[in-house]
């Protein structure tokens, strides 16, 4: 089940606060998606930022991703059971 913002909160109270931090990716998520984009783009994969000429796979990751056009998903499991899919 993943959840619907605009469903459960009240836009007149702290929850959409509270949901705005919730769905910022943390720091040990953001080096999970540089990562794993820099060694797809090790592979071969395409860059999707300009590349300038001698920028590594890990600072075109950084630069993808400051751009916001990573093609990936961070997937949360709560223990609860909810799962939430924020997109990157």
């Amino acid at each position: 089940m993943f959840l619907n913002p605009y469903s459960a909160f009240d836009y007149n109270s702290n929850q959409l606060f509270l949901w705005f931090l919730m769905t910022a990716i943390t720091r040990f998520e953001k080096a999970r998606l540089i990562t794993a984009r820099a060694l797809q783009l090790s592979f071969g994969a395409p860059p999707l930022v300009k590349a300038d000429s001698g920028l590594t796979a890990y600072e075109l990751a950084s630069k993808e991703l400051e751009e916001k056009l990573l093609p990936l998903e961070v997937l949360r499991r709560y223990p609860d059971g909810r799962l939430e899919k924020i997109s990157v």
